[in-house]
């Protein structure tokens, strides 16, 4: 890794429901996508050191308190003079636009510290100050605070306060903030209050709950609130393989990471927070017969091709960057399936199916239940080159199977018939598949296609029975081909999938084992991996991790990172619960207030 590459899994994530930020420990702002999440960014000085960043000069860090993510974040940073205590946050009044404010205290001598801004640049012409006024895309940003020197594309800001008072710096959108110190503090002290209230309403599992807890957090900022619409990460473009060209822009709204959010709202017992993602995600498709689309932008658009981004030097030199995705178009069964069974589980929970829920539950499983449905698929990894996935059949099975227990709950005058019978042939195609050493290939037809984590979607989500030995055989043979304890790649690091270089270990797969081991009841097994990845992964979780360097890779956060630690955590928990209480104990403890 380059020494002018920030490490990707040392950051915290700053939002406001409309514009999200990351936060380095040394109290540099370098990426801040304004003022919606999925515009250009005006930060960016995490792709390449030359870029626009703001920063406080002449500190470093000495302590990061609390939260990885959230609207507020505090730190303790060290000058010369002494320790600086400071609280950055996005703040967006009234949807006027974002605001990233500074605020900044001395803590053993009286304040006097310089900050540097640029913005703009990436792909927008660079801000040009006028005193502390630019535009940025069209829009005009304003720097309140400080006093200002306008030095090249860098506007110069020295803050003063005697120690202990609050000093603010502002850079905003919104043509009617102020840099008033106490209606900024009033501003964060109610944003920090509404960000624990997202805990109060929620049944944190007792395995790690502080992840749980760090799930809904990043769920929430990587929502964009206009529209309900998850984002799968804020960021684009960081590396999954330093040096080589595995960089994707992920700030758009995926099917499969709307699923997991309802899924997981409603296991922690938020169902309010369940209900508004199938709200966006029958929003998304009503013009549709299903959910055709793998993914939209934030406000339910088409995503915009792919395309690069010259002039940008790449984290740790990693080219292209890359802005919009071409996986727009894809076919991706295995998501239609986590789709059916988040609206299962929301049920379980105690959740209502509307109308317009079932409508899409129904249509989802008429179209994978029809005759002639297309098998070359490129599956929830993205391939680019479609083949006849192994996790296709198992997402057909789950999206059926889920949808006759819906059907025979809710709708048992439902015709569900031709819903058995796929279920059944696509069950069959997956058993079929099985091969000696107990393990399923990632596609049909090659007796030498390499293994793939997603195999595990066949245990976690019981198309194998909890106590059919073919369930364990299969994780065992999962973990022989792919394991790199505690993670897990999610298959063969360095073939041939279209790209180059060799990726890190995939931290979504990696808990798909803790979540298998505990369906096949071996508890012990899933509690002591569950230890393990605790204690080796950072609070904010990136897309994947070097298993050797214990360095983050991909882009972050990645919203399934933290949706599959919530999940795992949760199959722990009930799966102790079976153990001491039987399937009604269970079902009862599923059903509790929340």
């Amino acid at each position: 890794m380059s020494a002018d590459a920030p490490p990707i899994a040392a950051h915290r994530l700053l939002g406001d429901g409309s514009a999200t930020a990351l936060l380095r420990p040394g109290g540099e702002v370098d990426w801040w996508c304004a003022p919606a999440m999925d515009d250009p960014p005006v930060l960016w000085s995490l792709l390449d050191p030359a870029g626009a960043a703001a920063r406080w000069l002449g500190v470093r860090l000495s302590a990061a308190a609390g939260r990885a993510a959230g609207p507020v974040l505090d730190t303790m940073l060290h000058a010369e003079a002494g320790r600086i205590e400071t609280r950055d946050a996005l703040h967006c009044a009234d949807d006027r636009g974002s605001t990233l404010v500074r605020l900044i205290r001395g803590v053993d001598a009286d304040l006097d510290v310089e900050h540097e801004l640029a913005l703009g640049g990436f792909d927008l012409p660079w801000a040009t100050w006028r005193v502390q006024t630019a535009v940025v895309g069209g829009r005009e940003v304003r720097v309140l605070g400080g006093t200002s020197t306008v030095d090249g594309r860098w506007l110069r800001s020295r803050v003063a306060a005697p120690r202990g008072e609050w000093a603010a710096l502002v850079v905003t959108f919104d043509p009617l903030r102020s840099a008033d110190v106490a209606g900024l503090l009033a501003d964060l002290d109610e944003a920090q209050a509404e960000d624990d209230r997202l805990l109060e309403g929620a049944t944190l599992p007792s395995h790690s709950p502080e992840r749980a807890a760090d799930a809904l957090r990043v769920l929430r900022l990587c929502t964009f609130a206009e529209t309900g619409a998850v984002v799968a990460s804020p960021t684009t473009s960081l590396p999954e393989a330093p040096g080589h060209d595995r960089q994707f822009d992920y700030r758009f709204s995926w099917l499969r990471d709307a699923a997991l959010a309802v899924s997981v709202a409603a296991l922690l017992g938020r169902r309010d927070m369940a209900e508004d993602y199938l709200r966006f995600v029958v929003a998304q498709t009503h013009e549709h017969l299903l959910p055709s689309r793998p993914m939209t932008d934030v406000r339910g658009q088409d995503v915009p091709a792919e395309s690069e981004v010259s002039g940008v030097a790449g984290w740790a030199g990693s080219l292209p960057v890359r802005v919009g995705n071409d996986a727009r178009d894809q076919v991706q069964y295995d998501a239609l399936g986590l789709l059916i069974e988040a609206v299962s589980v929301h049920l379980q929970a105690g959740g209502r199916l509307t109308h317009d829920v079932w409508e899409l539950v129904r249509t989802t499983a008429d179209e994978l239940s029809r005759d002639g449905l297309p098998r070359m698929t490129s599956g929830i990894w993205e391939l680019r080159e479609p083949k006849d996935l192994v996790s296709a059949d198992i997402g057909i099975w789950l999206a059926l199977d889920r949808a006759v227990w819906i059907a025979r709950g809710w709708h048992p005058t439902a015709r569900r018939g031709r819903w058995k019978r796929a279920r059944s042939a696509a069950r069959d195609r997956v058993i079929g598949a099985v091969r000696e050493d107990g393990g399923l290939p990632q596609a049909y037809g090659d007796q030498g296609s390499c293994a793939d984590a997603s195999a595990l979607m066949a245990v976690v989500f019981r198309l194998f029975d909890r106590r059919d030995p073919r369930a364990s055989g299969l994780v065992d043979a999962t973990l022989a081909a792919l394991d790199c304890a505690p993670f897990l790649y999610r298959y063969e690091p360095g073939g041939d999938d279209g790209f180059a270089g060799s990726e890190g270990a995939f931290l979504p797969a990696s808990w798909w084992v803790v979540s298998a081991l505990a369906s096949c009841g071996r508890l012990a097994e899933a509690e002591a991996r569950a230890q393990a990845l605790d204690r080796a992964l950072p609070a904010l979780l990136p897309e994947e991790m070097d298993p050797e360097s214990r360095q983050g890779l991909g882009n972050v956060p990645l919203v399934w990172s933290h949706m599959e630690v919530a999940r795992a955590m949760y199959l722990l928990d009930s799966a102790r619960l079976r153990q001491r209480t039987g399937p009604l104990g269970l079902a009862a403890w599923r059903l509790r207030p929340g």
